[in-house]
């Protein structure tokens, strides 16, 4: 859907609750280059067995953090872009009570790393990690936010 200068909104899938709060993504042209901004991501159930509000339903904060980077990464081709594309990453990290409520900075960044700055994407962006108290689900110990850039 195009509106306003070239701006375009993609709403999140049709079976997403929150379809009608927020949008996946949105792309803004400026002077040549196009912006691709995505709202955050979040890890997919990868236990059914295991009550959605457990982290263990999703894995621990790498294997939370490996899902949501292919995630992005189908999100970003899905609209045109790469990995080598993204410009800014944000990451919100909850503490984890098996690491004693500190969160697994170490666990985020091997993940990471096996998608930006390696052979095939050597292009890495800005990066900021916090740690939260919480997020949405309570079993989700990450969700990360990017942006992407290329030209026009």
């Amino acid at each position: 859907m195009a509106l306003a200068n070239g701006i375009e909104r993609y709403p999140l899938n049709e079976s997403s609750p929150y379809r009608t709060q927020f949008l996946e993504s949105v792309r803004v042209p400026v002077d040549g280059t196009e912006f691709l901004m995505l709202s955050g991501l979040t890890p997919p159930v990868i236990d059914g067995s295991v009550p959605s509000e457990r982290a263990e339903a999703y894995g621990d904060t790498e294997m939370q953090t490996r899902n949501i980077l292919t995630q992005l990464k189908a999100t970003l081709e899905r609209r045109g872009y790469g990995l080598n594309d993204v410009i800014k990453v944000q990451a919100f990290l909850v503490g984890d009570a098996r690491m004693g409520g500190r969160a697994d900075f170490q666990g985020f960044s091997r993940a990471y790393a096996e998608v930006f700055g390696t052979a095939e994407t050597p292009n890495i962006p800005v990066r900021t990690r916090v740690q939260v108290a919480g997020l949405v689900e309570p079993g989700w110990l990450v969700e990360i936010e990017a942006m992407a850039a290329k030209a026009g």
